[in-house]
């Protein structure tokens, strides 16, 4: 007997000419919305885009915040980016980072800083401590030698990073531009980045941006 899934056999209309299946996004989302609601969370179906995005935020965020440890998390944290990735895929919203892309961008974060560093400078490992990227651990190069007075040698002294706002029929680009504190944290030994209060603060809603050329995100 043969074990052969039976094939599934296009749908024709009355001259037998295959009929192109009927795509929905209206119930697509439905049906995404009740799937949260399994789990106790209600959306309506306009913010769908923007839960998803926000949930993006956190998972990246957690990501590069534990991404050196071999353990569930960081398997959860990718699995669910690429996950959210391939459903907005699906119901088509704009693009989100998988985990690879957040490596990929962290990555490029490190090499634009190593160019902006020079010749003579080391590599830090530092922390966001607020603002859209807030939990997010890097790794930044720094000269050697203090960059400012009354500071101690270690990674650039800012970053601009790249942020978000809105969901996909209303995307607005921004910048979350953080300053280094002058000393490295007692008992991490990490150096921490908050936002920059000498420069206009990202807006409301702002989020990481994490699919954007190395060149547009960091600044010496």
């Amino acid at each position: 007997m043969s074990t052969h899934e039976p094939l599934s056999l296009p749908t024709c209309d009355h001259r037998g000419a295959p009929i192109a299946p009927i795509w929905d996004r209206g119930h697509q989302v439905d049906k995404v919305i009740n799937a949260y609601a399994r789990s106790g969370t209600i959306i309506d179906r306009d913010v769908v885009d923007l839960h998803l995005l926000e949930t993006v935020d956190k998972a990246a965020c957690s990501l590069l915040r534990d991404q050196w440890k071999d353990n569930f998390p960081v398997a959860a944290y990718s699995e669910l980016l690429s996950t959210v990735a391939a459903l907005r895929s699906i119901l088509g919203y704009s693009p989100t980072p998988t985990a690879r892309d957040v490596y990929d961008w962290a990555r490029s974060v490190r090499d634009a800083s190593a160019e902006a560093a020079g010749e003579d400078k080391d590599l830090h490992e530092v922390r966001i401590v607020e603002g859209p990227y807030m939990g997010a651990v890097l790794t930044v190069w720094g000269p050697k030698a203090p960059q400012a007075p009354d500071t101690q040698a270690g990674p650039l002294l800012t970053l601009e990073l790249p942020t978000e706002r809105g969901d996909t029929t209303n995307l607005e680009q921004g910048t979350a531009h953080y300053k280094r504190l002058k000393r490295p944290h007692p008992n991490t030994g990490q150096w921490e980045y908050m936002l920059n209060r000498g420069l206009p603060f990202p807006a409301e809603g702002s989020r990481p941006n994490m699919l954007l050329a190395a060149s547009d995100q960091v600044g010496a």
